[in-house]
């Protein structure tokens, strides 16, 4: 899976090995590039909305989560790393025994997305003015959904949320990552639960509805509570443009133009980063 992405190719794989500092993604250098984290629950239409995106115009470009990496921890990759030689479908491990396995899980998710959203751009993209990257999901909802919503569930201990919360906070004071906005996917949780079986993951089977809505209660807390920190170094609290998604959108051309012309807009309101 972990082939590095080729130049002209538009959808970046989530997958790459960490780089090193002296490669780490420098978006200051790249003229008018935005970066924007599409959010929402699991089976809101994120990959979905995503592909489409990306397909609706070249200046687009889209990082995916790296689930396989989650589902496959010995798939290949440009480098093999310790955690990574066990092999074991981590996802899987996680639903099966959450309490068990939420701490690593967590913590793996969040690597693995850092090293998605941390490496060089290719050329096509750091060439191309004012391009706008998609990034599924950030390491921002890694903590203040996902991991939070284990330590209120009682799947993490209050000493592991407490280390958690260490090194997700210097990671975050440390690397360059940084979004410009963010776009939610709203999704009711009844919604997503008929979805999640729709795609039939195995992992997801035995996912219970009382799970899906804790997870939408973190998203709306985190994204529309406008007093609510939102986990950035600077303290800022970047824009958010809601999409309604509870409606099907894929096939639905007016529906997903008119969600198409709001990213546009919500884009074109952004300052570019200089």
């Amino acid at each position: 899976m972990a082939k590095r992405c080729a130049a002209g190719e538009g959808e970046l794989q989530g997958n790459e090995e960490m780089i090193s500092p002296a490669k780490k993604l420098c978006t200051s250098a790249v003229s008018g590039l935005r970066r924007i984290a599409v959010e929402g629950n699991i089976a809101a239409g994120k990959s979905t909305f995503l592909r489409l995106l990306k397909e609706s115009s070249p200046a687009y470009h889209v990082i995916s989560e790296p689930i396989t990496k989650w589902q496959n921890v010995d798939s290949p990759g440009d480098s093999v790393t310790a955690s990574q030689q066990c092999g074991g479908n981590l996802l899987d491990m996680f639903y099966r025994e959450p309490k068990r396995w939420a701490y690593t899980f967590q913590t793996y998710a969040c690597l693995s997305r850092l090293k998605a959203q941390l490496r060089q751009l290719p050329q096509e993209v750091a060439s191309q003015p004012n391009s706008t990257i998609f990034f599924e999901r950030s390491v921002h909802s890694d903590k203040l959904v996902f991991a939070e919503n284990c330590h209120d569930s009682g799947l993490l201990s209050d000493v592991e949320w407490n280390i958690y919360c260490d090194w997700h906070s210097f990671l975050l004071e440390s690397l360059p990552l940084h979004f410009d906005a963010f776009i939610y996917l709203k999704t009711t949780p009844q919604t997503t639960w008929e979805r999640m079986q729709k795609r039939g993951r195995p992992e997801e089977q035995d996912v219970a509805l009382d799970y899906l809505k804790s997870l939408h209660e973190k998203h709306e807390k985190w994204l529309l509570d406008s007093e609510n920190k939102m986990n950035v170094p600077d303290g800022s609290r970047p824009p958010v443009l809601v999409l309604e998604c509870d409606s099907e959108f894929e096939e639905d051309k007016q529906r997903l133009q008119e969600h198409l012309d709001r990213v546009a807009e919500f884009i074109s309101s952004l300052s570019p980063r200089l």
